[in-house]
């Protein structure tokens, strides 16, 4: 098996030292098991910590810090730079880069692909005129020019609204009525604005990854969206579901659109990690959006890959930005798209309109009633009839993750519940 050969991933990466700059240190997780020199660089304490062998964190090392959300910030801070000073042959990488990264780390290798390109195609609106044959019908507007009945007598009575950008489902509207429309156009008068004609069905997430070579497509997972009590947006997302239950020739669909999508972003210059979020009507795909990035669920889907015997995207990602050569059975990778995989996560947020601080902590493996049953903090020590909960620590902002439920089984409402009550 792929995570059993360990010895060779090393040898490969060599002397190299990989470090990924984040808020949260879970955004670093996927292969820090596989990779010796993989360190991570964070701003928040976190129980995580405790399991890593190469970390910096502002937070715990220095708990009265008055804390920041930024991490181009977090490389200009003194100990940090004493940190990185004791490390050779670096390079660094980010859950989304930035110009003002780039600016910072001019002098030193950065494995992303830039962030002209993050950008152009993270653009919701940008995307929709790139790939207008692949997303459902639409219409650019100034929310100011236009009425309801101007939208819907194009795109039917419900439409969704989207801006360019957005986090977790916090600029996109689902429009049904004409008085819904005119609270957004009183709200956001003078934006530009994509109007989307609402597809009914269920939404995909697909993880992908652009090589030198090749468009390799991952597991398809079933998008857990506007679970009330967990966000505050209807089209937030709350988690994923491997078991997606379609069948081969519809998961070819999604296929043909990925590798539609990732030739046209390589054929721009894009190399590394990439998700597409669709809709699926039960006869048509459509795409949503694209994460011209890795997806926040690639650190659970990376220890997917490797409990499955295959080489990880994010291994894949730093390989191709460090330029190593190495090997790979793309068929086998790809293939992989056809299977279901018995794992699920729920995200719960903060849906209060203010920072809070959860009342209690859970952190590690935990029984259906909630009773501790050990300590871990990925899907490795989890078995059937267990519950992985992890707990963010400290003040959490309005719309950010308060905790994550992981597990084999079905997470059900009871367990939910119960976890956000104690929250």
């Amino acid at each position: 098996m792929f995570y059993r050969n360990m010895k060779n991933i090393n040898d490969l990466i060599g002397k190299n030292n990989i470090i990924y700059v984040t808020n949260d240190p879970e955004r670093s997780l996927g292969i820090e098991k596989i990779v010796d020199n993989f360190h991570t660089l964070c701003i928040d304490d976190s129980y995580i910590l405790n399991f890593l062998n190469h970390y910096y964190s502002l937070k715990k090392i220095n708990p009265n810090i008055n804390i920041f959300r930024n991490s181009n910030k977090l490389l200009q801070q003194e100990k940090v730079k004493q940190y990185l000073e004791n490390l050779d042959n670096k390079s660094f990488m980010f859950f989304k880069i930035a110009p003002n990264l780039e600016i910072t780390l001019k002098n030193e290798l950065i494995l992303n692909t830039q962030s002209i390109l993050n950008r152009k195609y993270e653009n919701k609106i940008t995307v929709s005129e790139i790939f207008k044959d692949i997303v459902p019908p639409t219409i650019m507007i100034n929310l100011n020019n236009y009425s309801y009945r101007d939208i819907s007598n194009k795109l039917g009575d419900q439409f969704v609204i989207q801006f360019s950008r957005g986090q977790s489902g916090n600029t996109t509207f689902f429009i049904n009525n004409n008085d819904e429309f005119e609270d957004i156009k009183r709200e956001y008068p003078l934006r530009i604005a994509k109007a989307v004609k609402k597809i009914e069905g269920e939404y995909y997430t697909v993880n992908g990854i652009i090589t030198k070579d090749s468009i390799l497509i991952g597991n398809l997972s079933k998008q857990i969206t506007g679970i009330k009590g967990l966000t505050n947006y209807k089209g937030g997302s709350v988690g994923n579901d491997w078991i997606t239950n379609l069948s081969i020739k519809e998961k070819e669909q999604f296929i043909i659109k990925m590798k539609y999508i990732g030739e046209k972003m390589r054929s721009d210059g894009y190399i590394g990690m990439f998700g597409a979020d669709f809709v699926f009507d039960s006869e048509n795909i459509f795409l949503i959006e694209i994460n011209a990035r890795e997806n926040a669920s690639i650190p659970t889907y990376s220890k997917i890959q490797i409990e499955q015997g295959i080489m990880p995207f994010k291994l894949i990602h730093i390989l191709e930005f460090l330029k190593i050569r190495y090997s790979l059975d793309e068929k086998k990778i790809n293939n992989v798209i056809y299977d279901d995989y018995n794992f699920r996560q729920i995200i719960i947020r903060n849906t209060r309109n203010h920072s809070i601080q959860p009342k209690n902590i859970f952190n590690g493996i935990y029984s259906k009633n909630l009773e501790k049953i050990k300590d871990g903090y990925d899907i490795d020590y989890l078995s059937n009839n267990q519950y992985l909960i992890l707990t963010s620590l400290g003040e959490i902002n309005t719309n950010l993750e308060i905790a994550k439920i992981q597990s084999r089984e079905k997470i059900t409402d009871i367990i939910i519940n119960a976890v956000l009550k104690s929250l």
